[in-house]
């Protein structure tokens, strides 16, 4: 993703921007910042000279933000992407519904490292240019580096059908759905992106990687023998050739995973895919060392945590299987197969409490889902909305004629009958699902359902039937909120003192904050925000939550400070310009008030009170009943 070379022609009005800047700059010091910028320009790469002259430009630039414009360009282009993203995100302040901007923020803060922020910053785009395909390809590239990755197929496939042939699109597609387990779908992605690329060499070695996880061993071995030929160094190559003959020759997938390790002494993969099969082969003492060394390697990989446990257990080390498989059950609290190992191991060990308890979540999650991702998954995120309701509700129908005491596809059906509005069918259907005493994630599942769609009564049935069976706290806190709207603040409140400190996370004082400013407590909610903010200075519910507290209380210039603090943060957040206008409306300060809901507007709000329909108890009935992401 480069930075100005693509990024330039995005800026929608570049011509009419620099007259602005002209004018602007004259206000400050304009020979400082033609000087800091000739001199960066001129310097080598990250050398003193061009550190020297990158902090120079940014401080030239002062608190304008157009100058902030001009500078942030310019160290973005030197490289500078953290001076970039704060002095882009500075200009943003005078503009913030400015796509060309936005655009360009998003990538500073992407080539940052600061991929929260891009994201954030790429989804306001999208909202204003829903059909823009560099800007969908950067937020899909930001939901894959968070991890997000269904959301990031998806958009994706939008991109895909806007432009067929970019061959970066396909790219991201293939590793995405290999990385999501849609291996068929990934093949089909390289597939398309080898024909728009036929010289990317390391796109054929991922193809025929991608072939022999399919099935198809023959061809993706075939073309993983060219590859290695023609690149006999490459340590991806040996490891990937190694891993698909490895259950059709286990003496070639050692030499493969012998030469990749060779080449590459820290790859953590090779280390676990050999330590695995000398396991396999019944050399528990020869997989050891590979499995200790891959576990080192990648601390926090719950499946080699979980190989490595085994081996303790066959070599009949009881307390490191268990330290092992305890850590591998943290990591992948879903994965019944590790939590089948772990359950087991404590028994040998004789921590017979602990282990029925684990076999119980066993029992819950049920057998290890096979097979991966079905092929379709693209195609069927390149349907239109309709076109992927009409096919999921007869997929979902279908399940639960075959089978009508499985709660999962209940709990599908309540989300589409919710979506539709047909409420007297969604309580029938939740009342349902309480009645096959499903495990409780998926009662607290949907009663946060209930709760999204303002359903309380329903709502707080199954989150206090989720609460007696299960002490999360996350689940506690559900039914706190339910019962905040059927029985008022006080016995909310009440319900969320039962909750243990252990559990009371952000998302408890955040909750606990705004019960309290239900309950007209401003001042406590605002002290309790204190401590979250400490906690979490960079969480901007928090922020604005207290921005809206101090308000309540009557500390009105302490509030728009504040919020001062969010704007210039996240100028493209919408939330914070609606809170500055019910806050300037209700001080009689009409036109601003008004400018800042259009702003917000611009940015994508939705809410009743962006549209300008102000009430006195506004503010505090929007930061208690409404998500963030619905103002």
């Amino acid at each position: 993703m480069l930075f100005l070379g693509s990024m330039s022609r995005r800026l929608p009005c570049a011509a009419c921007f620099v007259g602005m800047l002209a004018v602007s700059i004259a206000a400050e010091d304009p020979a400082a910042i033609r000087e800091a910028t000739a001199a960066l320009a001129r310097a080598p790469a990250h050398s003193a000279q061009a550190d020297a002259a990158a902090a120079r430009l940014a401080a030239a630039a002062g608190s304008d933000p157009a100058a902030s414009y001009s500078a942030g360009m310019a160290l973005g282009k030197a490289g500078y992407y953290d001076k970039a993203e704060a002095l882009l995100s500075r200009a943003l302040t005078a503009t913030p519904a400015d796509f060309g901007l936005l655009y360009n923020l998003g990538v500073a803060a992407s080539l940052a490292g600061h991929h929260a922020r891009a994201r954030e910053v790429f989804e306001a785009a999208a909202r204003q240019k829903p059909q823009d395909v560099d800007t969908l390809y950067s937020l899909a590239y930001e939901y894959a580096a968070l991890k997000l990755k269904e959301p990031a197929v998806r958009v994706l496939a939008q991109a895909a059908q806007l432009a067929p042939n970019q061959a970066n699109i396909q790219k991201l597609m293939a590793i995405t759905t290999r990385d999501l387990g849609a291996l068929a779908d990934s093949l089909a992605a390289w597939n398309r992106y080898v024909k728009l690329q036929p010289g990317d060499d390391a796109a054929r070695r991922e193809r025929g990687f991608a072939a022999a996880q399919t099935g198809q061993f023959e061809k993706g071995i075939a073309e993983l023998e060219w590859f290695v030929a023609r690149h006999p160094g490459d340590a991806v190559g040996h490891y990937e050739l190694g891993m698909a003959q490895i259950d059709l020759d286990a003496g070639k997938a050692l030499i493969h995973l012998d030469k990749a390790l060779a080449l590459k002494p820290d790859f953590a993969e090779a280390f676990s895919a050999r330590g695995s099969l000398y396991y396999q082969q019944g050399k528990p003492e020869t997989a050891l060392a590979d499995l200790e060394s891959a576990a080192k390697l990648r601390p926090e990989d719950a499946i080699t945590l979980d190989k490595l446990g085994q081996t303790y257990v066959a070599l009949d080390r009881p307390a490191d299987a268990v330290r092992a498989l305890r850590k591998a059950a943290e990591l992948a609290p879903d994965n019944s197969r590790v939590q089948l190992h772990f359950g087991r191991a404590l028994a040998d060990a004789g921590q017979t409490a602990e282990s029925k308890a684990v076999m119980d979540r066993f029992r819950q999650l049920g057998p290890e889902k096979k097979g991966g991702i079905p092929a379709g998954l693209v195609e069927y995120l390149s349907l239109t909305p309709e076109q992927q309701r009409a096919d999921y509700r007869a997929r979902v129908e279908k399940a639960i004629a075959a089978d009508p005491g499985d709660a999962a596809p209940q709990l599908r059906y309540l989300k589409l009958l919710l979506d539709d509005g047909a409420m007297e069918q969604a309580a029938v259907t939740a009342r349902r699902i309480a009645s096959l005493k499903p495990e409780p994630g998926v009662l607290a599942s949907a009663g946060r359902l209930l709760l999204e769609f303002r359903h309380y009564g329903i709502a707080k049935e199954l989150l206090d039937q989720a609460a007696a069976a299960s002490p999360l706290a996350d689940v506690q806190l559900d039914a706190a909120r339910a019962a905040f709207h059927t029985a008022g603040a006080a016995a909310a409140l009440e319900r969320l003192d039962h909750i243990p400190e252990s559990g009371r996370n952000g998302d408890y004082d955040l909750e606990r904050a705004r019960m309290l400013g239900a309950a007209g407590r401003s001042a406590e909610a605002v002290a309790l925000l204190d401590r979250a903010e400490q906690a979490m200075p960079e969480n901007r519910e928090v922020l604005l939550t207290k921005a809206a507290m101090l308000e309540l209380a009557g500390r009105t210039s302490e509030a728009e400070r504040l919020l001062g603090r969010v704007r210039n943060r996240w100028p493209e957040w919408h939330a914070g310009w609606v809170a500055l206008g019910l806050i300037l409306e209700a001080h009689g300060r009409s036109e601003e008030a008004r400018k800042a809901i259009a702003t917000a507007v611009a940015l994508g709000a939705r809410s009743p009170e962006a549209s300008g329909a102000h009430k006195e108890d506004s503010l505090r009935r929007l930061i208690v009943e409404t998500p963030f992401e619905d103002w």
